[in-house]
């Protein structure tokens, strides 16, 4: 979990997106239509919400959590979206499309990148302990992480796939329950090692 500041994170974030899904798109995707995407939205709201969390003024502290907490109940009703602000993320967290997210109060490393229709949360009976997702993860559409597991570093989940079991360092796992497919996954380390030298 890194100990950046509130826009440093934000930065980073909209750096992440840009690199991966506008890096060859037009100046005004680029600078001006990342910003009212509701993934973005919703990012944005969730690095608030976690930094108005660590404050230590109680009354300054309740009063911007209001703003926060109307912010969030627009990015869940409207673009149905829900980031818990207990989530401990790194930097470079990018969500691609919307609808049907849910990522609860875990940890998660730097460049965590999902699409829609993700939910990653605990099992009854495992009190209530959701998963710990390492860096550069990509969780495709539909992905599912369910359990008290770990998911290592460079791993790839493929859409609509269940994982319900630790899955190690360079791997990718695709099927219902998930399986790994690829042990030695330079994807994501590729895609992400044309990035600027402020990463």
């Amino acid at each position: 979990m890194s100990n950046d500041g509130l826009f440093s994170l934000i930065r980073s974030d909209i750096e992440l997106k840009r690199h991966w899904f506008l890096k060859n798109d037009t100046w005004f995707n680029r600078n001006i239509r990342v910003f009212l995407e509701p993934g973005t939205i919703a990012v944005i709201v969730y690095r608030y919400g976690h930094w108005v969390n660590q404050l230590g003024i109680p009354v300054l502290k309740q009063l911007l959590k209001v703003f926060y907490m109307l912010a969030n109940m627009g990015v869940i009703l409207g673009f149905g979206i829900y980031i818990s602000s207990g989530l401990k993320a790194g930097r470079g967290f990018a969500i691609h499309n919307f609808s049907s997210i849910f990522i609860p109060a875990t940890t998660v490393g730097d460049n965590f990148i999902v699409f829609h229709e993700v939910t990653v949360g605990h099992l009854r009976g495992e009190g209530g302990r959701p998963p710990r997702i390492g860096n550069n993860v990509f969780l495709a559409a539909g992905a599912k992480v369910l359990g008290d597991l770990t998911i290592g570093d460079n791993v790839v989940v493929g859409a609509n796939s269940l994982v319900i079991g630790d899955v190690p360092d360079n791997c990718t796992v695709i099927g219902v329950p998930a399986r790994i497919f690829d042990r030695d996954n330079t994807w994501i380390q590729e895609k992400l090692a044309g990035k600027g030298e402020h990463w």
